[in-house]
């Protein structure tokens, strides 16, 4: 049996269904990686560990995602543990709630389901929890998840290329998945420039790049790309040991409290963005995704920078810095779920992608149940795939712009506390 994943930017021939740091290989089957189509590359990924479902309004302590998510923090702990380099930092989620309405929408969230040694904390021990960095008596209360934790996504993904050749894995780089090739309804291999490629199975997980996979076998992926940035500063003497921070309500006359702040440190500086609803955040939908996203307008990270200036409590916020910029495009469902499983219509077509943004912490746990489901038939992390099947919406969407009204919702839901009706 042979299977390409469109996944990164190489081509990956493995053994291991699970990839764990302490594997010798679970499961008899081989396959190839490959990259998404021109290879393109969204590098806004901000690194955050945390069991976001489990304290979002949208899901709570029922959430499936729950065995998903601690296999996820697990595993990078495991390649910390291994001996490599990812920048894993188990320093704590501290969600900031600058406002009293702030506060109220976040108090009675599933923390202690989401971790059990969850806190709330106020003045004094925010202040010593970050290093000084947060002035605590400026805010409400926080609340602490010990369980939160950070990497650097490039540096996982090499760490990921280390155990797959240590497995006797080959990692073909630069060679980019340009369409998937079918007969009949069957899944026959991959096209690339360098000429086709057979196999027996194909997961496409090229992120915002799937649609443009599955788009020529005339299945519509109901998922739409929103575009996310994020902003690195030079090193400006921050605590190594600064937990990541959320930042809600730091303008309590609008809506949410303003444009929610994430924010981590990133040698010695800072590493943050923010969910801005602005433009250019819809500039993709129903519009072919660019090879590079290093030229999308700034408007979004202005929007975050005017947020910053107003978040007294944090001063190295808007403390002045050179910055890099890097934009992404996750991309988001109807349902705040994520689509995985098999494409409708077709043998030996999986997909993995529309993970609304939580594609760091959750990407091993899916990864690992779907190479299961294919190799094996069966998956040992959650009861089954039913919840991420692809085709659970039953044809209801046909247009990115159908999926974005759903998921204007939600994330109005998210941030602001309501529904958006």
């Amino acid at each position: 049996m042979s299977s390409w994943w469109a996944a990164g930017s190489s081509a990956v021939r493995r053994r291991c269904t699970c990839w764990r740091p302490g594997c010798r290989g679970c499961a008899c089957w081989s396959g190839t990686a490959c990259s998404r189509p021109r290879l393109a590359r969204a590098a806004a990924s901000s690194g955050f560990l945390a069991p976001w479902t489990t304290v979002s309004p949208l899901h709570g302590a029922t959430s499936p995602m729950l065995p998903v998510e601690r296999y996820g923090l697990e595993f990078y702990a495991g390649l910390h543990e291994a001996g490599y380099d990812v920048d894993y930092r188990r320093n704590g989620l501290l969600w900031v709630c600058a406002s009293e309405p702030a506060w109220e929408q976040n108090r009675g969230l599933s923390w202690t389901a989401a971790d059990p040694d969850s806190v709330t904390l106020t003045g004094d021990r925010i202040t010593e929890l970050t290093g000084g960095a947060v002035h605590g008596d400026l805010v409400r209360a926080a609340q602490y998840l010990p369980s939160g934790a950070q990497v650097t996504t490039a540096k996982v993904a090499a760490a990921m290329a280390d155990r797959i050749t240590g497995l006797g894995g080959v990692i073909d780089t630069r060679r980019p998945v340009t369409g998937v090739r079918a007969d009949g309804g069957r899944v026959t291999g991959v096209d690339t420039p360098t000429g086709p490629v057979e196999c027996d199975s194909v997961v496409v997980a090229a992120g915002a790049w799937n649609a443009e996979l599955l788009r020529p076998h005339g299945y519509f992926l109901p998922a739409v790309p929103q575009i996310t940035s994020r902003i690195i500063t030079e090193p400006i003497g921050l605590p190594e040991t600064l937990p990541v921070l959320m930042l809600m309500g730091t303008l309590p006359d609008e809506p949410g409290g303003g444009t929610v702040l994430w924010v981590r440190w990133h040698d010695g500086g800072l590493l943050w963005g923010g969910m801005y609803t602005t433009y250019p955040r819809n500039v993709l939908v129903d519009r072919p995704v660019p090879g590079r996203l290093d030229e999308l307008p700034t408007d979004g990270v202005l929007e975050n920078q005017r947020v910053a200036r107003a978040a007294r409590y944090l001063p190295a916020l808007s403390r002045r810095a050179s910055i890099r910029v890097k934009h992404g495009a996750p991309c988001y469902t109807p349902d705040d779920m994520a689509l995985l499983g098999a494409v409708p219509g077709f043998d030996g077509l999986y997909v993995m992608g529309g993970d609304n943004e939580l594609g760091v912490t959750h990407g091993p746990g899916f990864g690992r149940a779907l190479a299961e489901h294919i190799a094996l038939g069966r998956t040992e992390l959650v009861a089954d795939l039913e919840p991420w099947r692809p085709d659970r919406f039953a044809g209801r969407f046909s247009t990115q712009s159908e999926v974005l009204v759903p998921v204007s919702a939600s994330f109005e839901q998210l941030v602001v506390g309501e529904s958006a009706a």
